[in-house]
Parts: C-alpha cells; structure tokens; sequence
C-alpha cells in the first residue's frame, strides 16, 4: 500500500544520504581537512546511473498517452464560472464542472500544507545547527550534527506498521476519529508540540552556558564557542524528532492518500504535483518568517505557535469541503455501479463499489 511504499523510499533516499555523506565529508581531499567534492560527487555519480537506467529500461514501460490537459479545462471552466457569458455547464458539461470544483476542494486542503513543511524541512538545517553544538560523544565514537537526520526514517519504517497495527485500531476502540481530518489537524498539532520539545532544549543548552559564565567570569562562552563536552547530549534531541516522524506519519501519507481518493479520476497525477509544490512554497515560508528574530530559542517557540495556527487552519478548511468531497465521490460511485450493471458487470460492479467504499472509510468515518 501506500504507506509501505512510502516508508521504503523515504528509508532508501534518506538513510544513505544522512549516514554515506557525512562519512565521505569527513574525508582528507585536495590538502583540505575535508572532502566536498567527494560527498557531493559520489552521490550525482549515482543519480547519472539511475538516470541512465530509467533511460535505458523506459522503452519496456507502459505508456498511456494523455487525453488532453486537464489544467487547460479547470482554467477554461474557473475563466467561464466567474467572467462567461454562458455557463459553463452548458459550455463544458456537467461532468468538467463537478471535476473542477472538486479539485479545488482537494487543493483547499493543501493551503496549510507549505507552514507544515517549513518546520518539517528545518530537520535537514537548524535542528543540524543545534546538533553541531551538542555532544556527540559515545565512547571513541563521535556522531556528525547531519548524521541524526538518520533517526527519522528509521522511526518512518517503524512508526508506520505501529500506526497501522496498533494506534488507529486503538483510536477507533476508544471512540476517537481516524477520518483524514482529524489525522491532519492532530499531525499539524504534534509538529507543532516537536518545536516546543525543541524549544526547551535550546533553554536548557542556554542555560548550560549561563553556569560556565557564572562560574568562569574570566572565560565568557556562547552556545557556539562552548566546549561540547559541557553541553547535553545530542540524543536530547531524540524527543523532538520522535514527535515530527509522528507527525510526518499523520500528515505526509494520509495527505497522499487524500488526494488520491477525493481527486478526479483525470486529475490524480495534478493533484500529486501540486502537493509536491507546497514543499518548496515552505521553503518560502522559512525564508521570510527566520528575518524575524535571529535568536534561535525564540524561533523555535515562533515556528511552534505558526504550525499551531496551520492546524485550526486546516480544521476550519476540512469543517468545510469534507462534505461536498464526500458527495462528489459517493456520486462518482454510484456512476460507476450503474455503468458496470448496464454493461452486464452488476454483481462485479457491486463488488467493486463495495472496496471503493471500503477503502474511503478512513475519510468518510
């Protein structure tokens, strides 16, 4: 299913660039103490392999020409609704109409997505920056800052059969929703609790420092200059990564899911790029809000107090669409049972209805 296949790539792609790269980083090179061209070479080395290959082994593909632009016939519908002189039921069909309206419903619910992956992605920059000044040390060993992103996927690949197995089968015994609704608005909540976590263990390593001043007044330190040995460890920082996979968990795949279930049959794959892109519209996100304070402690609580608005944000979106999602996707059924019982199919129409049914609870409960 999806959450497998999700969990196997997100291990694949993040666990060999969190734990190969910082080790050929670490590398002597061209008479520096480190290897860049290395960790950055090794790594396009094998993105031109993989290319090739799909290159190679595309002729074996099965290729379905597309049936026209679907963007074209949402902006010619959206251009008819609001300054046609006709309507656009007459123009286009019914059939266009009700595609269209559905997919920005879908699209409604990808609004508070980019403020989720603007704390989500600061796994990969200023949680690193913290880890940089924490203790690394496990005996001889010593764990790169960069090196910790490693325990999210790891938490990816166990979190998700214990999501599947254990805490929704639990949710629905003690009475609480599993619908997509509620796991967005409670996966936005909890990566918002993964920065307050945060936020505290930035207290805590500031407060570390305060006691070296008091106590050496001649040899004033800084969180950057601060010897690591006095510092927590980086393990600290376990709490808060545990609570952003969870809130991953919740919010990346059930989102997937979403839209893939609720999306027009023609505008499944549209519906799948445009939540890619709320990834880089919360690259955006981080660059405007971090001109705010420069004191990461205060950043931290900051970026909590945004992601709890992202998630009223999208309790107040979904109060809204989730009922006319769920009428344009029961009259999609419904089409598809009376074409299958015309054609002769009833009884394997029924059937089919009946999994589509099935496999829309998580959303319709």
């Amino acid at each position: 299913g999806i959450n497998a296949e999700y969990g196997k790539q997100w291990y694949q792609r993040r666990v060999r660039a969190t734990t190969l790269t910082p080790e050929l980083r670490g590398m002597k090179c061209l008479g520096e103490s480190t290897c860049y061209p290395l960790a950055f070479g090794v790594p396009a080395f094998f993105m031109v392999i993989a290319t090739g290959a799909f290159l190679i082994a595309s002729r074996w593909y099965v290729k379905i020409p597309p049936l026209g632009n679907p963007l074209i016939d949402v902006a010619k519908v959206t251009w008819a609704t609001f300054f046609g002189k006709e309507s656009p039921e007459k123009l286009y069909g019914q059939q266009k109409v009700d595609d269209t309206r559905q997919i920005y419903r879908v699209l409604a619910v990808f609004i508070p997505f980019p403020l989720f992956w603007a704390l989500f992605d600061q796994q990969g920059s200023r949680w690193v920056i913290q880890a940089d000044r924490l203790n690394g040390k496990i005996g001889s060993f010593e764990i790169k800052p960069d090196q910790m992103q490693v325990i999210n996927p790891a938490f990816v690949m166990c979190l998700i059969p214990f999501f599947d197995i254990v805490v929704y089968p639990l949710m629905k015994k003690i009475g609480v929703p599993t619908t997509a609704a509620f796991r967005l608005v409670l996966g936005m909540f909890i990566a918002a609790l993964a920065f307050v976590v945060c936020g505290f263990v930035e207290l805590a390593m500031e407060n570390r420092v305060s006691v070296w001043n008091d106590a050496h007044p001649d040899d004033p330190r800084t969180l950057e200059t601060l010897d690591k040995t006095e510092q927590l460890h980086v393990m600290t920082m376990i709490p808060q990564i545990f609570l952003i996979t969870c809130s991953e968990i919740l919010c990346s795949i059930t989102v997937i899911e979403f839209a893939y279930a609720y999306a027009p049959p023609s505008m499944k794959s549209v519906c799948q790029s445009m939540m890619l892109l709320t990834s880089s519209f919360g690259n955006v996100v981080v660059v405007i809000f971090t001109k705010v304070t420069k004191r990461d402690l205060y950043q931290y609580f900051m970026w909590a107090g945004i992601q709890i608005f992202a998630s009223c944000l999208m309790y107040v979106i979904c109060r809204k669409v989730q009922g006319s999602l769920d009428d344009y996707k029961n009259r999609m059924i419904e089409g598809d049972v009376v074409e299958m019982t015309i054609t002769g199919g009833s009884r394997k129409g029924s059937k089919a209805s009946e999994r589509s049914r099935k496999g829309s609870r998580p959303y319709t409960e």
